[in-house]
């Protein structure tokens, strides 16, 4: 009795064992496809293009604050800020495949690799840094305009209540 006892949970622990395996080895391929998703779409090429645009607004503060910098130093610190980014991109990429296993399904994964994979995908890859840069660039302009009339009518606002700014 003992032994079938024995042999009973041997097989439940093995079974148990298996199952726990299947899921880990599931999940992994779910976290490589992810992987080659964010490959296939050239996540880490469309975050490379949007570089120089992140680099100039942050240089542009920076020099009007300090307009006695001379350029050669800026171009150092340039030089700085990219590496920056560059030793960046393969923390970002890992946590990111998190963020699209907790998000989309396995299938979901694998129709957007399919879609990535077909020549309308490839085209879309081909497309989305200069759709990126250029929606950047509208976004910058509008949120300086949206920022300049939504302090124009706060000042205004208090100035009605009879506050001087």
């Amino acid at each position: 009795m003992l032994g079938t006892v024995r042999a009973v949970f041997v097989v439940a622990v093995a079974f148990i064992g298996l199952a726990a395996g299947a899921q880990t080895a599931q999940a992994q391929d779910k976290t490589d496809k992810i992987r080659d998703l964010l490959e296939i779409s050239q996540m880490e090429s469309l975050l490379q293009e949007v570089l120089p645009l992140a680099i100039k607004q942050s240089t542009g503060t920076l020099k009007r604050l300090r307009p006695d910098v001379p350029e050669e130093v800026w171009a150092l610190v340039i030089k700085e800020g990219e590496a920056a980014f560059m030793e960046s991109l393969d923390a970002f990429i890992e946590q990111t495949v998190p963020v699209y296993d907790r998000i989309f399904t396995e299938e979901e994964i694998d129709g957007m690799l399919a879609f990535y994979r077909t020549p309308v995908g490839r085209s879309v890859v081909k497309k989305l840094p200069q759709v990126t840069t250029e929606s950047m660039m509208i976004g910058q302009r509008w949120g300086m305009a949206v920022g300049q009339e939504i302090n124009r009518r706060m000042v205004s606002k208090l100035q009605d209540e009879g506050y001087k700014i």
